[in-house]
């Protein structure tokens, strides 16, 4: 793409793009009577399945509640803030892989190396070896089931970017949510059927929707010229 963009069609996509970094924002409070349409809410979520992993392992998987009882639940254990997860149009929990669940061993590093990448049965049993390798000696949290986990985590996050700045690209307002109880969080979504916690854990959470009303305050960041250093 980048050989045939034109300079003048490079210069809308980056200031289309900077446009919505702009204006997303972290709502606090969501308009309950505005949904989220359909074919929005799927562009949003494909940018998730777009995101980039480690190793290409894609280590994560997204639940949107949509069920009101189950969705009032998430959000009287966990603590959030009913403002936000009780009122905005879709409220979307993303868990990530636990140590078993992203063991070199396992089931799920087969699945996406076979049905995923196509890889054959030979280049497979290398991959898990590999991969090992890559727990044990590139990031050094085989063995430690928080430190794997906060790994994946980490993976996880990218996805969530994707879905904020793809909101943000059709004016659909998003704010993740931190400070709620995981724990909490895993056990509501373990008791629903929705993950085996042996396997899978609650990594984040993020609402999307509609402000009720604009902030309060402008977007303040830091001058490009801090934050960036070359050497």
């Amino acid at each position: 793409m980048s050989e045939t963009m034109s300079p003048q069609l490079k210069q809308h996509v980056q200031s289309t793009y900077l446009t919505a970094l702009r204006f997303r924002r972290a709502i606090k409070a969501f308009d309950p009577r505005r949904e989220v349409d359909p074919a929005d809410f799927d562009f949003i979520c494909q940018a998730a399945r777009l995101a980039p992993s480690s190793n290409g392992l894609e280590p994560w998987n997204l639940i949107v509640l949509r069920d009101p009882a189950l969705r009032a639940k998430f959000v009287e254990r966990t603590r959030a803030r009913a403002e936000q997860a009780g009122q905005a149009s879709h409220l979307v929990a993303v868990t990530a892989k636990t140590a078993k669940g992203i063991s070199p061993d396992g089931d799920y590093l087969a699945h996406i190396s076979a049905t995923v990448q196509a890889m054959a049965p030979e280049t497979i049993a290398a991959r898990r070896d590999g991969f090992r390798d890559f727990l044990a000696n590139r990031i050094e949290v085989l063995g430690s089931p928080e430190a794997t986990f906060g790994w994946t985590a980490r993976q996880a996050y990218l996805a969530l970017e994707n879905m904020l700045v793809a909101a943000a690209l059709i004016e659909v307002d998003s704010c993740p949510l931190e400070g709620v109880d995981y724990g909490q969080a895993t056990a509501v979504l373990a008791e629903a059927g929705l993950i085996d916690p042996e396997l899978d854990a609650f990594a984040v959470a993020a609402v999307f929707g509609y402000r009720s009303a604009d902030p309060k305050r402008p977007q303040a960041r830091r001058p490009l010229e801090e934050i960036v250093r070359w050497a």
